[in-house]
């Protein structure tokens, strides 16, 4: 899964908001960010999630 990082939020506030995102497609057991994308036309990344998830 991959999700833009969004501009308002620090690192040391994603844990709860990557939960919030992962929740919409179940209840997560166990998740990693695995990547983060720089690259992207505008000031932002793009975070790469892998997700254990419990439907």
């Amino acid at each position: 899964m991959t999700v833009p990082w969004p501009k308002d939020r620090k690192a040391a506030d994603l844990s709860a908001w990557v939960k919030d995102q992962l929740r919409a497609h179940g209840d997560p057991l166990r998740w990693a960010i695995t990547a983060v994308d720089h690259s992207t036309q505008e000031d932002s990344a793009v975070l790469q999630i892998e997700a254990v998830l419990i439907e």
